[in-house]
């Protein structure tokens, strides 16, 4: 069972997405949810606030739910989970549910209308601030050859970071 933690966030914020993953879960119970791997991202402060920037693909089924609600949450899991974050990386929520086919579970707070992955160690409830979207012109020629062959490029979310939770095994 997830708690509040009011420790220190207690990670390598360089290697954190990008070593361990996360999972970002966006939606509510008004337009639904779906969640889906991130390993481009970073933390920080932007705004006087705490902030996580994520980095998901216009033609991802999340983005959608990105667009559509505030609510947004990263799910880090610990290293058996791997198999499970590579299906959430790989295949579509259009297609198929992940938490059935993972055997991860959503988690739903009402007071936050949001969900998290309930096996989680650690989970960054949020607030969406922004979408920007990467303007494709203006990248470097290698950046767009080797990260977007297909011009199918990012968003860069910006989310305040409202609640840290620990797993307390």
């Amino acid at each position: 069972m997830l708690k509040k933690n009011l420790k220190e966030f207690d990670s390598n914020i360089f290697t954190l997405f990008d070593k361990k993953w996360a999972i970002v879960t966006a939606g509510d119970k008004n337009v639904g949810f779906n969640g889906m791997t991130v390993s481009w991202g970073g933390l920080g402060t932007l705004w006087n606030k705490p902030v996580a920037f994520i980095f998901v693909r216009k033609s991802r089924f999340t983005h959608e739910f990105l667009e559509k609600s505030d609510s947004v949450t990263l799910s880090f899991l610990g290293e058996k989970y791997k198999s499970a974050m590579t299906v959430f990386g790989r295949k579509s929520g259009r297609d198929i549910d992940k938490f059935a086919e993972t055997g991860l579970h959503p988690s739903f707070e009402p007071d936050y209308n949001g969900y998290f992955v309930a096996e989680a160690e650690a989970v960054l409830k949020c607030k969406k601030i922004m979408g920007l979207d990467i303007e494709y012109d203006k990248l470097p020629d290698n950046i767009k050859l080797d990260c977007y062959p297909d011009k199918d490029i990012h968003t860069m979310y910006i989310v305040e970071v409202k609640q840290y939770l620990t797993n307390e095994e």
